[in-house]
């Protein structure tokens, strides 16, 4: 031994501990400073939204108050009053009420007797007709002697702006002895002035304002509205594609029912929002006005000085570690070590090379198998959504999928769990684009080329059947248009994940939760009411809105809300293809698609044969030739580098 040797490797040890001792107190020291600084801004921007709020509502209010008390007007409410709702008797009222507040964006108003009839409406159908029990029951203080603020409510349980009614202002119209003898009530729509107090306090890049209702319905504009609309998500604080509220609504709605305490909150340790990203907030429950007002940020815009500090000390680290181990390993160990670490990440017998897609329940990576050298897609199960329920829906696609050999239904390789428990299974990786892609960038699909598409989907799903499994996932976001080696325009349907055994151990949902998912726009009718039940025909009900979708480019029903959407489903008969075509469909064409959209599951084809027989007829007459395959493929598609050339996953 060499005691200078062993002394100097001892007073290295002692200051790579001081200087990591200092490095943890200083990052600790500053990330607390970097949250209270975030604290004070979020609770900033929240009490200055409210505030806002507040004196709108109030000057809507005045404005009430004030024509309330307008000696002109409260003469002819009261003749009103005495001789009751006469068709055009209220006309002149109303248009001097409208002129007045019509500087503060005043669209509507109505004259309300004190039992809830109106006496007169700038909607004259209303005029003899009473306002709906729920209205009235907030017009209650109005009776009472008070002006009173009437927060939007939804028409349905959809999402978007649209959905929303207005917001009103209320104030009692007095008799000369102080009597109530009718209220003034004055509407704004929602969408405009209301919505843009929360439009112009976005901070940053991802901050936006909400406010929003107990349920957790947003009653304002989302920043994300684009992206909530491509995901087909709800404008609700739910976590995606669930019914659970977000940790903020959840905490302003648990505030709501409280009958004393505090009423607001700080969340800054990041937590996940309506899209599924890592945010930070504050809220605050008005309860005077049944709402919710709240300030969102994404973590990684709010923490960045946090997130360099944190890079910045790994670095630090690493090169700490790197003193520790050339003064203490032998050179063979540390080199050993070294190459190690430069190995990629691997996944089985996959080493992962570059994340290609991204869903709100897992990513997928392109990789390379080690010893085929065989490129494949991994798809990767998120650590947050490793539930039960969730787990068991991977593995039964994997298993479902795995079963079938069908050339156009995706190839499962392999499956397993990774080093930290990840979910994963190997599929092979496509290159192409999803039928919702192919129509979003290239319009309606001709009628010949349709039917191909068609007729490779019912392959596949004809196979799927022979084995029992229906997919009651068909939607052209789960069905590709691929290059494969050259050959080009093959379909390959993907995403098992809802699949269901006609028979057998797994006919039955895994849970409630899993029975909600899937797109109710594909969705056949019996999937609605009864989704345990659904069978093939579930499919070529789907099917059939895949077809119809690629001939009009357009959605088989267009509503703005869920509600209206399972309603028409049920209930509502679509024109035929050929009438929103841009092309001639041919009739036996246009016959098909309509038969397997029938409401009834038993006036559709009973079997994919079927289907598979009415188009190769359509194909044996107008065919989609390989000629035009290549012509389209090389005027169309674009290169490999591209930014948009991606893989579709959900």
């Amino acid at each position: 031994m060499n005691p200078s040797l062993d002394r100097a490797r001892l007073v290295l040890l002692l200051l790579l501990a001081a200087m990591l001792a200092v490095g943890l107190w200083a990052y600790r020291g500053v990330g607390a400073s970097l949250r209270d600084i975030r604290a004070t801004g979020l609770q900033t921007l929240l009490d200055t939204q409210v505030e806002a709020l507040e004196q709108w509502i109030a000057q809507g209010r005045n404005e009430a108050e004030q024509l309330s008390a307008d000696d002109e007007l409260r003469a002819s409410i009261a003749g009103l009053s005495r001789r009751g709702p006469q068709k055009g008797d209220g006309n002149h009222v109303i248009g001097h009420i409208l002129q007045k507040a019509g500087g503060i964006g005043i669209t509507a108003a109505h004259i309300i007797d004190p039992q809830g009839g109106i006496l007169a409406s700038s909607d004259t159908t209303r005029i003899s007709q009473g306002v709906t029990p729920d209205f009235f029951a907030h017009l209650s203080p109005a009776l009472g002697g008070r002006s009173v603020f009437i927060r939007p409510y939804r028409s349905g349980s959809g999402a978007g702006p649209g959905l929303l009614g207005r917001v009103w202002v209320a104030a009692p119209v007095r008799a000369d002895g102080g009597r109530v003898i009718a209220i003034i009530a004055l509407g704004s729509p929602a969408g405009e002035r209301f919505a843009a107090l929360f439009r112009t306090a976005r901070p940053g890049r991802t901050g936006e304002a909400l406010v929003f209702d107990a349920e957790g319905w947003l009653l304002s504009e989302s920043r994300h509205a684009d992206d909530l609309r491509q995901r087909g998500l709800a404008h609700r604080l739910v976590m995606p594609e669930t019914e659970t509220l977000t940790r903020l609504a959840a905490a302003a709605s648990t505030a709501r029912m409280r009958s004393a305490g505090e009423r607001q909150g700080l969340l800054l340790a990041p937590y996940a929002n309506y899209l599924g990203n890592d945010v930070i907030g504050a809220w605050r429950w008005l309860a005077d006005h049944d709402i919710g007002v709240a300030i969102e940020m994404e973590a990684g815009e709010a923490y960045a000085p946090l997130t360099y500090l944190q890079i910045g000390f790994a670095v630090v680290l690493l090169l700490m570690g790197a003193v520790w181990l050339s003064g203490f390993l032998p050179p063979q160990t540390l080199a050993s070590l070294l190459r190690r670490e430069g190995q990629a990440r691997q996944l089985g017998p996959y080493r992962l090379i570059r994340q290609i897609g991204e869903g709100a329940l897992s990513n997928v990576y392109l990789a390379q198998h080690r010893m085929l050298k065989r490129p494949a897609a991994i798809k990767v199960l998120k650590p947050q959504t490793t539930s039960d329920e969730w787990t068991a829906r991977f593995q039964r696609e994997v298993q479902s999928a795995s079963q079938l050999g069908h050339p156009n239904t995706i190839t499962i390789y392999d499956y397993g769990t990774g080093p930290s428990s990840e979910f994963w299974y190997a599929m092979e990786y496509l290159e192409g684009l999803s039928l919702s892609d192919l129509v979003e960038r290239y319009g309606p699909v001709p009628p010949s080329r349709a039917a191909w598409i068609l007729r490779q989907a019912c392959a596949s799903l004809w196979e799927a059947h022979a084995s029992g499994l229906v997919h009651r996932d068909i939607k052209p976001q789960n069905i590709m248009l691929c290059d494969i080696r050259g050959e080009r325009d093959v379909v390959k349907v993907l995403d098992f994940g809802l699949v269901k055994q006609m028979s057998g151990e797994q006919t039955r949902d895994l849970t409630s939760t899993l029975r909600i998912l899937g797109t109710p726009l594909y969705m056949s009718p019996e999937r609605i009411r009864h989704p345990g039940d659904a069978d093939a025909r579930a499919d070529i009900y789907a099917l059939g809105a895949v077809g119809y979708y690629l001939l009009t480019g357009k959605r088989l029903f267009e509503t703005e809300t869920e509600h209206d959407l399972i309603y028409q489903v049920l209930h509502t008969v679509p024109p035929l293809a050929s009438e929103r075509s841009p092309f001639t469909v041919p009739v036996e064409l246009d016959a098909l698609i309509g038969r397997c959209l029938e409401k009834d599951p038993d006036r559709r084809p009973q079997s994919m044969a079927e289907v598979a027989s009415a188009l190769d007829a359509v194909l044996v007459y107008q065919p989609w030739t390989r000629q035009q395959i290549s012509a389209w493929w090389e005027k169309n598609w674009i290169a490999e580098d591209h930014p948009e050339r991606r893989f579709a996953v959900r």
